[in-house]
């Protein structure tokens, strides 16, 4: 095991909520984006939501130090700059045995990068608890709607979508976070 780092088996939440490694509770509502880590500052709210950086390591997907913590606009910007390491094997393998510990997952379209992961997601979260975000357009739209999803909106919109599920929940919102597009000093742009 790395220093620093909680190991989880897989990402079950479930697992990870009975095990008491979060301080996350049956009483959050637990919302899974698997996006772009330079578009974190888009889930920023006022208050600060529940944040929960999930990174990838040997296989697994770990909590590093630091974390839960909220997310605020300095942890937004710190975000955008901590790169993780991606295995679309290990992310594709997560969501395949996500279950309903979950209870909304977004998928971030990224120029269509987020189809090949969002055909991963087990059926029956598909219709009714999982979304594609996107920048400004969807070209990819059909091909999301064959999958069965039918919730599409614009990234700017996924916080307060996620608050108003949380709110008909009556439960608070907890934001869990894999970054699915890796980058280092030689790709990254500021946005």
């Amino acid at each position: 095991m790395i220093a620093g780092f909680v190991p989880l088996d897989a990402i079950s939440i479930a697992r990870m909520k009975n095990q008491k490694m979060l301080r996350s509770s049956d009483n959050e509502f637990s919302a899974l984006i698997l996006d772009n880590e330079v578009t974190v500052g888009e889930f920023v709210t006022n208050p600060p939501l529940s944040w929960i950086r999930l990174v990838q390591n040997q296989g697994t997907f770990q909590i590093p130090a630091g974390y839960p913590t909220v997310l605020t606009a300095d942890q937004a910007k710190f975000e955008m700059t901590n790169w993780d390491e991606v295995s679309l094997a290990c992310i594709t393998r997560t969501l395949t045995e996500l279950d309903e510990s979950v209870n909304y997952v977004l998928f971030g379209n990224n120029a269509g990068q987020g189809l090949p992961l969002a055909q991963n997601l087990p059926p029956d979260l598909i219709r009714d608890r999982a979304a594609i975000i996107y920048a400004n357009t969807l070209p990819e739209i059909n091909a999301y709607e064959r999958l069965g999803y039918r919730s599409f909106f614009r990234r700017s919109e996924a916080a307060s979508r996620l608050l108003e599920l949380a709110k008909n929940a009556n439960r608070p919102l907890a934001l869990y976070f894999i970054n699915t597009i890796q980058h280092n000093e030689f790709n990254y742009h500021r946005p």
